[in-house]
């Protein structure tokens, strides 16, 4: 029994030093509560409103809600503009968005569309000044009106899509004659 012993405690010593001394675990990295969100919301819906007029209804599949840094973080985005008859001005629709609640500046990235009755916006990045209504899209915009498609670089606008500007412009479409006569060439 005595050698059985010795055996088994020489086998132990023997794993002990082949397993304890290799490299030490790696060191746990913790999330300070500074980098989570004060609110973590899912499947919501926000409808703003100026003097009981609603002006617009946002929803958003989730969001994450920073106060200190005035940000709010959402995925799956959808606005609708509305006029004060609640008839839809315009839609803005992303698959992320952040919300800069301090300057009132929302910044959409991926798949964003724009729509209004005055034509379709495809971007992947935009950012929208809403004290303004101002828009500002990079990284290659294309705008549909009717039968018509321009692209280019960038793109400055408002909500609606009425007063547009593009950047390294090409274009597909037919134009009437009288179209013509209101384009400086």
């Amino acid at each position: 029994m005595n050698r059985y012993c010795k055996s088994f405690w020489l086998i132990f010593v023997a794993l002990s030093l082949f397993f304890g001394c290799g490299k030490p675990p790696a060191q746990q990295e913790y999330i300070t509560t500074k980098d989570l969100p004060d609110q973590q919301i899912d499947s919501v819906r926000i409808i703003t409103t100026n003097n009981n007029i609603t002006e617009q209804i946002i929803t958003a599949v989730h969001i994450d809600q920073f106060s200190e840094k005035k940000l709010t973080l959402a995925d799956t985005v959808f606005v609708k503009n509305l006029a004060e008859d609640s008839t839809v001005t315009s839609t803005l629709a992303c698959d992320k968005a952040e919300i800069d609640d301090a300057r009132n500046f929302m910044i959409a990235k991926g798949n964003v569309v724009v729509n209004s009755k005055n034509g379709k916006l495809l971007t992947p990045y935009l950012v929208w000044n809403r004290n303004t209504d101002e828009i500002f899209a990079q990284n290659g915009v294309t705008l549909i009106r009717a039968k018509n498609t321009l692209r280019g670089s960038e793109l400055k606008t408002d909500i609606n899509l009425d007063k547009i500007k593009i950047f390294k412009v090409s274009a597909e479409g037919k134009l009437d004659e009288e179209q013509t006569d209101d384009i400086d060439w």
